[in-house]
């Protein structure tokens, strides 16, 4: 009699119990990646939001002439007027456009950070959900913005930095 070569029935069972747990463990290492890829997109997308929104409303404030603050639809509203602008200085306003005097940029809250300018309206910041003002005197505005994605260890507030009305500031250090 002749045998004839093959798996036994236990052993074709090992290996598909082996194969199932090598499958089960790439498919964990690969929701794991996933999960960090998506994090790390989303704290990049707050990062930049925060980062242009920072830019754009400390330039129209270091510039500006003076600062009003309000409140729309219970969010901040920032109003930056620029009133000294001389021959051949170069004012932007937060969308690029030349200042002159009597003109100001507005930075409001509406599903997004928004800048007017009064020639255009042009969303400036992604997926914010607060966007708050407090005045620092007269010359100063504390600017807290929460961003979706943002790390929960950065508050209910959000990131938080302070900007002032730098010409002001340096007109009143150098005035005799």
């Amino acid at each position: 009699m002749t045998s004839i070569a093959g798996f036994t029935l236990i052993e074709l069972l090992i290996a598909m119990l082996l194969g199932l747990v090598l499958v089960l463990a790439c498919s964990s290492v690969y929701g794991s990646l996933k999960n960090t890829l998506n994090t790390t997109k989303s704290l990049s997308e707050a990062q930049e939001s925060l980062r242009g929104a920072f830019n754009l409303i400390s330039r129209s404030v270091r510039q500006g002439d003076s600062i009003g603050i309000s409140t729309l639809n219970s969010q901040g509203e920032l109003l930056v007027t620029y009133q000294d602008i001389n021959a051949g200085d170069q004012v932007l306003s937060c969308l690029g456009n030349t200042r002159s005097n009597g003109t100001s940029d507005r930075f409001y809250y509406n599903k997004g950070l928004y800048c007017d300018d009064g020639i255009g309206n042009q969303l400036i910041a992604l997926n914010v959900e607060k966007f708050q003002l407090q005045a620092v005197g007269t010359e100063g505005v504390n600017v807290s913005i929460k961003v979706t994605g943002m790390p929960t260890n950065m508050g209910t507030n959000g990131l938080t930095f302070t900007v002032a009305l730098r010409q002001k500031i340096l007109a009143r250090i150098t005035a005799p």
